[in-house]
């Protein structure tokens, strides 16, 4: 519980961090704002819980720590509604930012700030997931899911709450500043719940999409979607979101979106998404007259940089029905030097007890407006314990989502197309814990394509360390990201655990090809290991590290090389107590 006494301090301490006057720290967050986020977080509550429990575990890590919010938000405000009135003017989204940017050490920066992550608990420190970095010429934006911005957007906004934030660099990601928490804009009801995927058109002009929940309070109405924030400033400041889509949250939760610009016209945005959908519509209702639930992979565009929106294209969509329980999520969005937008997921044709998956892939000629029947990419099997989004050894969730990437380069290999994935197909032992009752350690896979996503290579493995120890065990190596440079070098980053045989502490490596993914260069992005720290953040979900990290190449194509950030419980080997943002630059 968070006491006046404790709030007080945690204002004084934000005061004096960041030279904020005093006036303006004396800060009473209005009940109509709390009246508001509640009865948000307690909608999407119940309609996140009508969804099958099997369903439920699909759901994103963004939208896992949305519910435990929902679950914890009354003790997270408690005191703060009796803060002492208002004196002055909210701060903004740049209160809370770092004083000092971070100094680089051997090619790793960071990039989130961590002197707040304590200030209002020592039990629970805040913890950064997910990210998602973006590079044009000299600028960079690294986005992650931040708890710490639940408190900082209640103290320091004047609107809805945010759960995510950003940090910029001018240097080309040699040094970072942390924006503090991404603006949720005026509205009580606003809700940034993360899982953000960050985007450039120019060294200015940056594009934040994440999971958003909006509507009306008076009446209440209330809706569940995708915001789009923009940032003309180089990612300094975010103007307040746009619904990219917005659906009745009552019988909608749209999860897991990506986002993308097309490089032949930097006004055109694309967003993806998946639809769980309870309204009956397309699946009809049960005997028992419940609605069948609907799962679909859909997508939305812009053509005025984010300011206007389409409505819905659908790509795949499920019935929830017996015998297969089938079901799609993750999925991803690019679009190639031609114009051509492609879409790529993961699918479980026979539900989520099924440890075999398979990636599948659509594409567009009309900027995605339609698009052709989906392809089959590579047969999937499941890392971990292989059951839904199954878990791996220390506790970590794991998915086996695809990341995408397309060759822009202009040279011989222009237009190949790249999805990489961990998959569990190489080593899996009896582990009598596990539901399927195989343990599958986890590889780094990629298989290209270099005839627009017809058809698709072989699976090739990227990690070249030993498929099996000499115990007859292995080591997981999970979460990659892939990018192609200007050069048509392919880089993909990952965590590994090749450093620890007992495959429990967490490293981080890269992996670059020449040649068209064929043969695979490892590179240790950090020098040292962490373990897996769960239990450090008792606002959120506290046993996530995040389903993804997004490595970058510079969309201006005037720079070659990779960007990826990545998050860690180690500063230069010297042990945190939660979890971090960094980045690795390489080659």
């Amino acid at each position: 519980m968070i006491t006046s006494r404790l709030q007080a301090r945690a204002l004084l301490s934000f005061c004096t961090l960041y030279s904020i006057a005093p006036v303006y720290c004396q800060i009473r967050v209005d009940p109509d704002r709390v009246q508001g986020l509640r009865a948000q977080l307690m909608q999407s509550k119940s309609m996140l819980n009508r969804i099958p429990r099997n369903q439920r575990a699909m759901l994103s890590g963004a939208t896992q720590n949305l519910l435990q919010l929902a679950n914890n938000f009354d003790k997270a405000v408690d005191g703060l509604e009796d803060a002492p009135a208002t004196l002055g003017t909210p701060g903004n989204s740049t209160v809370a930012a770092s004083n000092v940017e971070a100094t680089p050490a051997i090619g790793i920066a960071p990039v989130s700030n961590p002197v707040p992550d304590f200030l209002f608990s020592v039990m629970g420190g805040f913890t950064q997931s997910e990210t998602s970095t973006s590079w044009c010429r000299s600028s960079v934006v690294v986005g992650f899911n931040d708890s710490g911005s639940v408190f900082e957007s209640l103290l320091f906004g004047s609107g809805g709450i945010s759960l995510t934030g950003a940090a910029f660099s001018t240097n080309g990601g040699s040094s970072f500043r942390d924006t503090g928490f991404i603006n949720p804009g005026p509205n009580p009801v606003n809700l940034l719940a993360g899982d953000p995927v960050v985007n450039c058109s120019g060294p200015n002009k940056f594009f934040y999409s994440q999971i958003f929940q909006t509507g009306t309070l008076t009446p209440l109405h209330l809706l569940a979607g995708v915001a789009l924030s923009r940032s003309t400033d180089g990612g300094a400041s975010w103007a307040d979101p746009i619904a990219a889509v917005a659906k009745d949250s009552g019988s909608h939760f749209l999860d897991k979106p990506w986002s993308t610009v097309d490089p032949t016209n930097s006004s055109r945005i694309f967003v993806t998404y998946t639809d769980f959908d309870l309204s009956g519509a397309v699946c009809g209702f049960s005997k028992t007259g419940a609605p069948i639930e609907r799962i679909a992979i859909e997508l939305v565009s812009s053509l005025n940089a984010g300011t206007t929106w389409s409505t819905p294209v659908v790509l795949e969509e499920d019935c929830n029905t017996a015998p297969a329980f089938p079901l799609v999520q993750g999925s991803q969005v690019i679009v190639d030097s031609r114009g051509r937008v492609y879409v790529a997921w993961l699918a479980f044709p026979s539900g989520t007890a099924s440890a075999i998956r398979q990636l599948r892939i659509a594409q567009s000629t009309d900027n995605g407006a339609s698009f052709a029947k989906f392809v089959p990419v590579s047969t999937v099997v499941a890392a971990g314990n292989g059951h839904g989004l199954g878990y791996i050894q220390g506790g970590i969730r794991n998915s086996e989502f695809p990341s995408l990437a397309v060759d822009r380069s202009g040279r011989q290999t222009d237009g190949y197309l790249y999805i990489a994935w961990n998959d569990g197909r190489n080593l899996r032992v009896q582990d009598f814990e596990a539901p399927t009752g195989r343990y599958g350690y986890s590889d780094i896979l990629v298989s290209r394509s270099n005839d627009g996503g017809k058809t698709w290579s072989s699976p090739n493995r990227v990690n070249n360390d030993p498929v099996a120890l000499p115990n007859g065990r292995g080591v997981d190596h999970f979460q990659p990201g892939v990018a192609v440079d200007n050069t048509g070098t392919v880089g993909i980053c990952w965590y590994d655990r090749r450093a620890d045989p007992a495959n429990f502490l967490i490293g981080r490596f890269c992996g670059l090809s020449v040649d068209t993914a064929n043969t695979w260069f490892n590179i240790a992005a950090a020098p040292f290991s962490w373990p897996p720290f769960h239990g450090v953040d008792l606002l959120l979900n506290s046993f996530y590290l995040g389903d993804y990290d997004v490595v970058a190449t510079d969309f201006m194509r005037t720079s070659p090389g990779f960007l990826g950030g990545y998050a860690s419980v180690t500063t230069l080997n010297v042990p945190v107590p939660n979890q971090d943002v960094f980045l690795f630059r390489f080659p």
